[in-house]
């Protein structure tokens, strides 16, 4: 709550102190001061308004019923001129006096954390969010300031356990964490050098607030992870290209090598035409070279497309499915999917395989390109293994989950 919604708040919770309230009421000598206070706060003179609060002060003897009204215009008064010590002791008199209703109890107690936190008191801001917490508050951005007081006190770990619970509990009921709440939850983990954890962050700003930026995080630190497989390398350029965050021509050249040396060329093609489509390739002192790679793949493409026919009896009098998987993937790639995810597909339960795990990646793969994106999620879900295809898999399913 800041400054204005309080004096706001206050305005509504003034009683008028001249006139009795059910059976309590304010003597004369008492509410002249308060009334005098009022007035000035409405003419938004704060000084002159807490000056006269403090006469009461003087006088001895104020019932319960007193000294809570004086409390709160001494509370109103001095937010208003900016003094949150004076503010803050009111407010908590006020709280104490057993005096309000629930509804601006809770309103107040709101007040009272969100200045201690605006003052970076964030012991004090904790202690009056959980007294909020435990009494029943259920305003989420009251409740998410929590996890921002442990954060900016520098309770890491704790900031980390508020953010994930507030946002399992949005999830449980059917919600959409907000970006700011993953937000920090990946930095408390980052403040805390847990990258297992920022991980998982990242995989739910994926999920729900998915940008090209955190698309190229999370793929580029899963190839970056101890164990990545140098073959997944083209699987990981494969899931820039399909999230936009594969750039510059580095990046094209590099995947295009990749797949000439797989023996996919149609899929060299493609990333290659595409990199002169958005002029990446084609311009600059590089082009000469980026030129003679596209020659080579037009080349070498001819003579694939006239071969492949003839490795169907090949792969498929194999001993294991590693030839049907690599020819199926080609065909794909080619644009005929209905015979290459046969062919993949019976290269899978043939069996025998090399890297089997890296099979069941790129038939999830072949079906993505094929459009078939319920067949890739459930193919990606058997996907397991340690040397970065069952991460690749989960990304994969956020791809196609979109």
């Amino acid at each position: 709550m800041n400054r204005l919604a309080i004096l706001f708040f206050f305005a509504a919770l003034l009683p008028q102190v001249a006139l009795a309230q059910a059976a309590e009421s304010v003597r004369p000598e008492i509410g002249k001061p308060l009334q005098a206070a009022q007035k000035l706060i409405t003419e938004k003179k704060f000084k002159e308004a807490l000056a006269e609060v403090v006469k009461v002060d003087a006088i001895k003897g104020l019932t319960p019923y007193e000294a809570f009204v004086t409390e709160q215009m001494r509370g109103a008064a001095a937010s208003g001129a900016g003094d949150n010590a004076t503010a803050l002791k009111a407010y908590e008199a006020v709280l104490a006096s057993g005096k309000l209703t629930p509804e601006n109890r809770f309103r107040l107690m709101e007040a009272v954390a969100g200045t201690y936190l605006r003052d970076k008191n964030y012991a004090k801001s904790i202690e009056w969010l959980n007294k909020y917490r435990t009494e029943g508050g259920k305003n989420p951005i009251t409740l998410n300031l929590v996890t921002q007081a442990y954060y900016l006190g520098g309770q890491y770990a704790l900031a980390a356990k508020e953010a994930a619970a507030q946002i399992a509990a949005t999830e449980s009921a059917g919600g959409k964490p907000t970006e700011e709440q993953i937000k920090l939850l990946a930095s408390a983990y980052v403040k805390q050098k847990d990258m297992a954890g920022y991980s998982s962050a990242l995989e739910k700003m994926l999920r729900y607030h998915p940008k090209q930026e955190y698309w190229a995080d999370a793929i580029q630190r899963t190839a970056a992870k101890p164990g990545f497989s140098d073959r997944l390398i083209i699987d990981m350029y494969r899931l820039l290209r399909a999230t936009g965050t594969l750039e510059g021509s580095k990046d094209y050249m590099e995947m295009a090598q990749l797949a000439v040396q797989a023996v996919l060329l149609g899929e060299a093609r493609a990333i290659v035409e595409e990199g002169y489509v958005k002029k990446v390739l084609g311009t600059g002192t590089e082009a000469d070279r980026q030129q003679r790679l596209k020659n080579l793949i037009e080349t070498r493409l001819v003579l694939d497309k006239k071969e492949l026919a003839a490795t169907d009896a090949a792969a498929a009098a194999a001993a294991t499915g590693d030839p049907l998987i690599r020819t199926g993937l080609a065909y794909v790639t080619y644009g005929d999917a209905a015979k290459g995810l046969a062919l993949m597909e019976q290269g899978l339960k043939k069996g025998g395989l090399k890297k089997p795990e890296e099979a069941k990646l790129r038939l999830g793969y072949a079906y993505y390109v094929a459009g078939q994106k319920d067949k890739a999620i459930q193919t990606f879900k058997t996907v397991a293994g340690k040397d970065g295809a069952a991460d690749l898999a989960r990304l994969w399913i956020m791809v196609c989950a979109r």
